[in-house]
């Protein structure tokens, strides 16, 4: 048999056996079925610990840690210190550091309570859904433009961005959060915030000039259809696009099935708000109007369309007859599939309306303008919806949305029989063996993706909320307790702790499905608090085998060391410098670019005040995410990312030392210490700028070691300025210590302890 390569993920390669049809399912193996993450979340009873030594059990999470730790005779580390927990906590829960005075006063307080008041101080802030926010827009691959080629604008995207942090900080509970993305329109079409939550189904990238219309549509269902997988079930089922999954019970006819529930979505700009008996009124009297003026509306775009053909020339003759009878077809009366194939080819035609008159005779042009005339005194009478809101949203137009199709080896030409929605077979359960049915809400909707929402946040879905409580935990340890957040197949390890992930899940659904509980438990336990540096001397006596042989960082015997994220790094140096601006929300702003920095001219820099803004609003082009980002390990914005790369590379120490904001916030921060200090001993200076950067003073070694790189700095600066000639030459000027002093600042903020979390 000839073998097939799945071109979707590059890595199966299969022999072309049979593929198993709803109604010839295979037999799955023994393996397959019990796989645990396809079993149902019990929650388990708290494993019973003898005494420890180190940091003592705060909350059940440490009784699921150490009975693990204690099997091998081991502990968790010594609680950290009260300013390393600050850092610590503050910079995962908001994503900054603590500022100077936030510092002075946590250290200041020693009252029991004092650190749980600042984990309920940092839930509540509205920076929070700015840092927790961003790990969702890595997931579904956030841009403001469409990538490829062309790249171009999305205008309205930034609004989904605004959604999202949004839901955080209102603590939006989870399920409400992911059926808002699938079918805010469906479910809640009174409530912009769920219209504008429906742009998750549009943030695949696009190719705005794909000259084959029918495949460029299958690759954006495809590529929904695979990050639904990822994100929410935590299955690689993009795999199964083109054949039987190699690895993972996940048929081929899953990945169509699953697709099936989006095949009716068109893209929306506009879109109307209120409730159902009020949309379903607004859209009665709508119809009733459009049948009112069908003539004139039929005549003017008869006249328009011959001037549309005649402008778009030859850019037509690359499209199909179908694609072409979209194109002419009048935009009210488009079918969903007409509406579809519209949306990537009809941009392509680059006419003008004010170009149109050119292509007309006088005739023409006398009745055109006869008939606008008549279709805006009609204007006057057309109905308007309850409310209406400009955002980047998906609707349907019809209960019965395009038929989805099996396809042969993946091929778009290559259409097998058809497939109506379902769920993947490995997690159908009695209720849902039979394929849904669906209550279509209005006389423009399916009810398909509504029903698909109520299946993935039923409560007892094995996968949806271990996913997403393994995440959290990612979040703040940085590895979940699954190693692979968006896989968790038969080819990922088993979860460190499974018992514990399932206890979180269990408590996560009972809380209500809200991921600020979530953090709570995880913060405020000793396994979160113990100190980073682990000792053999903080745990418990271990035999000499084991302390020449640490235990694994999966362990979690102690805190592991994390390096900031690229936004975290630059959001500190702009809050070190006193610059950071943290208005909220609106498009993207664009900061500078290095010089001569190739593609700069498709970059229009934003206004000075603007720049400064916090990382998660600068401009998400997929094609020029900003450099310095990029270069600490920024995701590529055309894919899911689960879990940020940690790279070291060259180009990261290049622009600790040369990027221009950092330098400009090495001068800023020493201005800025000069200022706090109130006093021109050096002493006082070089302390303010420690208590800014790293929230403490410096020790006395520290201070003797900045003494002298400024006093060898001096003679450097000195030195090296080639305009100094004659008895100047080589002579310390004062303005040299001011030089010196931004060059310290700048090795601060370049320090470990500045950009790493302990």
């Amino acid at each position: 048999m000839a073998a097939k390569i799945c071109w979707f993920c590059g890595l199966c390669l299969i022999l072309g056996q049979g593929i198993g049809f709803a109604d010839d399912l295979p037999k799955f193996s023994d393996a397959e079925r019990n796989h645990w993450a396809f079993q149902p979340v019990k929650r388990p009873g708290i494993p019973a610990i003898g005494p420890t030594a180190g940091s003592q059990p705060q909350n059940e999470v440490d009784a699921f840690i150490l009975a693990t730790l204690q099997k091998d005779r081991l502990g968790l580390s010594t609680p950290a210190d009260k300013l390393t927990l600050l850092r610590r906590v503050t910079f995962d829960l908001v994503g900054l550091p603590p500022t100077p005075t936030e510092a002075a006063e946590f250290l200041a307080d020693d009252s029991p309570d004092a650190y749980p008041r600042l984990v309920e101080r940092l839930l509540a802030s509205p920076h929070y859904g700015e840092a927790w926010g961003r790990m969702w827009l890595d997931l579904v691959r956030f841009a403001e433009t469409a990538g490829f080629n062309a790249d171009p604008a999305r205008p309205l995207a930034y609004k989904y961005r605004d959604y999202v942090i949004r839901a955080f900080n209102r603590g939006v509970p989870y399920d409400r959060f992911l059926q808002e993305q699938l079918a805010g329109d469906e479910l809640f079409p009174d409530d912009a915030e769920a219209l504008t939550a429906t742009g998750y189904c549009r943030m695949w990238a696009d190719e705005s000039n794909a000259s084959n219309i029918h495949l460029a549509r299958q690759l954006a269902l495809n590529d929904l259809t695979g990050n639904l997988g990822a994100v929410v079930l935590g299955l690689s089922i993009g795999c199964a696009q083109c054949h039987d999954h190699k690895f993972d019970p996940l048929l081929q006819t899953d990945f169509y099935q699953l697709q099936a529930f989006f095949s009716g979505i068109v893209l929306e700009d506009k879109v109307p708000v209120g409730t159902h008996d009020q949309l379903a009124i607004y859209q009665k009297q709508r119809q009733e109007w459009l049948d009112q003026t069908a003539a004139i509306r039929h005549e003017l775009h008869a006249i328009e369309r011959e001037a549309r053909i005649k402008m778009a020339g030859d850019r037509r003759m690359k499209f199909p007859q179908d694609v072409l009878t979209a194109i002419d077809c009048l935009p009210e009366e488009r079918t969903t599939m007409q509406r579809q194939l519209a949306f990537w080819s009809e941009r392509q035609m680059e006419y003008k309306n004010d170009d149109l008159p050119k292509h007309l005779s006088e005739e023409g042009k006398a009745r055109r303008n006869d008939l606008l005339k008549q279709l805006a005194d009609a204007r006057e009478n057309q109905p308007k919806p309850p409310r209406e809101a400009s955002l980047m949203a998906v609707a349907e137009l019809s209960v019965d949305p395009p038929v989805t199709r099996l396809l042969d080896s993946g091929s778009y030409d290559k259409p097998l029989q058809e497939l109506a929605p379902h769920y993947p077979v490995i997690l159908r359960r009695a209720a849902t063996l039979q394929p849904p049915t669906f209550t279509a809400p209005n006389s423009r909707s399916s009810g398909r993706r509504s029903e698909l929402a109520r299946w993935l946040t039923s409560s007892d879905h094995p996968l949806t909320y271990r996913v997403w409580v393994n995440r959290i935990w990612q979040g703040h340890f940085g590895r979940g307790l699954v190693d692979n957040a968006n896989d968790f197949g038969l080819l990922t390890p088993p979860p460190t702790h499974p018992e514990l992930l399932d206890w979180l899940t269990a408590e996560f659904i009972a809380s209500g499905f809200q991921t600020k509980h979530l953090h709570r438990l995880i913060v405020l336990s000793a396994t979160y608090q113990q100190r980073g540096d682990a000792k053999t001397d903080d745990r418990q006596a271990v035999e000499s085998s084991v302390a020449m042989n640490p235990p694994p960082v999966t362990s979690l015997a102690s805190f592991p060391r994390q390096r900031l994220s690229s936004e975290r790094i630059r959001d500190s140096w702009l809050m070190s410098a006193g610059t950071l601006n943290d208005t909220m929300f609106g498009p993207g702003v664009r900061p500078e670019l290095p010089p001569n920095f190739a593609g700069a001219a498709n970059w229009k820099v934003s206004e000075p005040v603007d720049r400064t803004r916090r990382s998660v609003y600068i401009y998400a082009k997929r094609n020029l995410p900003y450099p310095l980002m990029a270069a600490f390990d920024f995701p590529d914005m055309h894919d899911s990312c689960g879990c940020r790369t940690r790279t070291t590379i060259a180009p990261q120490a290049l622009m600790l030392l040369n990027s221009g904001l950092i330098l400009n916030a090495a001068r800023q921060l020493a201005d800025r210490a000069k200022q706090e200090a109130g006093s021109a001993d050096p002493d006082a200076q070089l302390t303010q700028a420690w208590k800014t950067t790293f929230g403490r003073q410096p020790n006395e070694r520290e201070l003797v070691a900045a003494r002298k790189f400024m006093a060898d700095q001096q003679q450097v600066i000195a030195g090296s300025d080639t305009k100094r000639t004659g008895e100047d030459a080589g002579r310390i000027k004062p303005s040299d210590a001011d030089e010196a002093f931004v060059d310290l600042c700048h090795a601060l903020l370049n320090a470990n302890e500045f950009l790493f979390i302990d």
